[in-house]
């Protein structure tokens, strides 16, 4: 049922981790800090997970692969404003159990091109809603702002997220067949 994990699959998986970090941490900081409101993000960081998830899913396509990458994720963005306050802790369980929740559909459905789109939804809704019931729950500050826009992001998140995976599908189309890859996953 479960395949194991080769070496090469596993530093891809925490290089893309890293390269998702760097990108989003750059450009997705910007807006909270302009904005002042957390997971404000959220619209920038919904394009490129949705390019980073589809890229993940085509080229190590194993059970495992989308929570190894938002695991590590998550555990890097933890003294950042990404996904919510610094030192939000919840950050690691939250995307973690998205993606395993994401991993498992996909796993389910073969990992078929609809069931991509369909697995993204499904981890956007949970992981927005999730953040926003910890942010409550430990009495972070701008509770209220975050929830005001709660239905915005998760409509951002779907709609930005197809781009995303749209763009996603486009770049995997032009290296599928390049060395670097077919050595990943071979």
């Amino acid at each position: 049922m479960f395949q194991k994990f080769t070496t090469r699959e596993l530093v891809f998986i925490a290089l893309m981790a890293a390269s998702l970090f760097v990108v989003n941490l750059v450009l997705a900081s910007g807006i909270v800090a302009a904005t002042g409101i957390p997971l404000a993000s959220g619209f920038l960081t919904g394009i490129t997970i949705g390019l980073w998830a589809l890229l993940m899913i085509k080229i190590v396509p194993k059970v495992g692969s989308l929570t190894l990458l938002f695991l590590i994720y998550s555990i890097l963005e933890i003294p950042t404003s990404l996904g919510g306050a610094p030192g939000f802790w919840p950050k690691i369980p939250i995307n973690a159990i998205s993606a395993l929740i994401g991993d498992l559909f996909l796993y389910f459905t073969r990992y078929r091109n609809w069931s991509i789109f369909i697995a993204f939804y499904v981890i956007a809704v949970f992981n927005i809603g999730t953040f926003i019931y910890f942010l409550w729950l430990f009495g972070l500050p701008n509770v209220e702002k975050t929830l005001a826009i709660a239905h915005y992001l998760v409509l951002a998140y779907w709609v930005l997220g197809t781009i995303g995976i749209l763009i996603g599908f486009t770049i995997y189309k032009r290296i599928k067949n390049k060395r670097t890859i077919l050595q990943i996953r071979s």
